[in-house]
């Protein structure tokens, strides 16, 4: 298949810079996780120590890393047959879910003084913001 054949799930009605992806939305999610995820670490600093707020951010790192990991699997094609593309999504989100639990699984076997309670607030923290994101217009910076 060429780009310049016309199918209806590959016309350019919501093209960004001659791709179906929208980067701009993509990367305002992830903007919007680390921003999450720092500042998740102030009040969990404050109420239980910086070792928690360390691991906050440890746990917001993993969600950050896994995301990035996502993207990078997922959005390999600007467009193709649907078929392709939603096999790329399931890699993308079996590549997260293996990171995170190879992450989690390191975390416990290498760093087991950590504040579980804390990596888990800043993990589910920064994993949130892809449901905020859904409610964000994130716009293309010109």
């Amino acid at each position: 298949m060429t780009r310049s054949e016309r199918h209806p799930y590959n016309r350019r009605i919501f093209a960004w810079r001659n791709k179906m992806v929208n980067k701009a939305q993509i990367q305002g999610i992830i903007r919007l996780k680390v921003w999450i995820t720092l500042a998740v670490v102030v009040p969990v600093s404050i109420v239980w120590g910086w070792q928690a707020g360390f691991a906050s951010v440890i746990g917001g790192t993993v969600a950050i890393l896994g995301s990035l990991i996502y993207v990078r699997a997922a959005y390999q094609l600007p467009y193709g047959p649907p078929e392709v593309l939603m096999k790329l999504h399931y890699l993308g989100e079996a590549l997260k879910m293996a990171f995170t639990l190879v992450a989690f699984a390191a975390i416990f076997v290498f760093h087991r003084k950590v504040v579980w309670p804390a990596l888990f607030f800043g993990y589910i923290a920064a994993a949130s913001a892809f449901w905020f994101g859904l409610l964000i217009k994130f716009k293309d910076k010109k």
